[in-house]
């Protein structure tokens, strides 16, 4: 069972999901997503679940916490729920962050709500250099990422389309104006596709290896609708399911939409 302790707004539209567990398959690694039903009282509209990246998660309290975005009337419906309200819930579902990584020079690049699963990622790295660069629509959407991820001492540059910050852009932008002076060892990166793919152009032209959680709209989220689905590299595989395979996959492995 799951049960919500928290669902609160901390940025225009922004909230966070703090859900209470009695037991899971498995401990959460970064990167992994679940997959929640919104609907409730009997009801099935919306029908599919939607999936959710996991943003915390501490396994002594039994606490798993997530961050989304109001979009749609799923996500409308899941930010009208009470506290004590009990959730349909699966996971952990796909394939997470590897964390072999730790100890070398890492950066964190987040686009809009692809910041998220990137906080888990940067506890669980926190014997590593990390230099985040995180880029929204405006400072509003940053302020309680960038406090979060201070808390845990890591170096923070931000950047915002409509407003200035540390420069007016995107997150890509940001990162690249660093790239030269401070070139990681490895990149982990979450956000918008078109961002992915040109960090990704960027990261494979300077050698750096890494990897990147893709965001896909997800019918089932076990593999079977294929709705998920990336078109793999691999000459020997023509796809790729971002639910299975992913959402987490390595620079090169799939192939990106402008």
């Amino acid at each position: 069972m799951f049960k919500i302790i928290a669902n609160r707004e901390v940025g225009p539209g922004i909230f966070q999901l703090v859900l209470n567990y009695d037991q899971l398959p498995q401990n959460p690694e970064p990167g992994h997503f679940f997959n929640i039903k919104v609907s409730q009282d009997g009801s099935e509209d919306p029908l599919l679940r939607r999936p959710f990246s996991i943003f915390d998660f501490d396994a002594a309290e039994k606490k798993i916490e997530f961050i989304y975005r109001v979009i749609g009337k799923g996500t409308k419906i899941l930010s009208n729920l009470d506290n004590g309200t009990e959730l349909d819930v699966l996971g952990p579902l796909g394939t997470p962050f590897s964390l072999n990584k730790s100890g070398g020079n890492i950066h964190l690049i987040g686009g809009g709500m692809g910041i998220a699963p990137l906080y888990y990622l940067a506890k669980k790295l926190k014997s590593s250099r990390q230099t985040l660069y995180l880029g929204a629509a405006n400072k509003a959407e940053l302020e309680f990422f960038e406090e979060k991820f201070k808390g845990l001492g890591v170096e923070c540059h931000l950047a915002a389309m409509e407003e200035k910050l540390e420069i007016k852009g995107s997150a890509l932008v940001l990162w690249l104006n660093y790239l030269e002076k401070n070139t990681p060892d490895y990149i982990y990166t979450c956000g918008p596709e078109k961002m992915l793919a040109a960090v990704e152009k960027e990261a494979l032209k300077n050698n750096i290896g890494g990897e990147l959680s893709v965001e896909k709209r997800m019918g089932c989220g076990i593999g079977v609708c294929l709705s998920c689905s990336c078109e793999s590299r691999a000459q020997d595989q023509k796809n790729k399911r971002a639910c299975v395979e992913g959402p987490v996959f390595g620079l090169g492995e799939v192939i990106l939409g402008a």
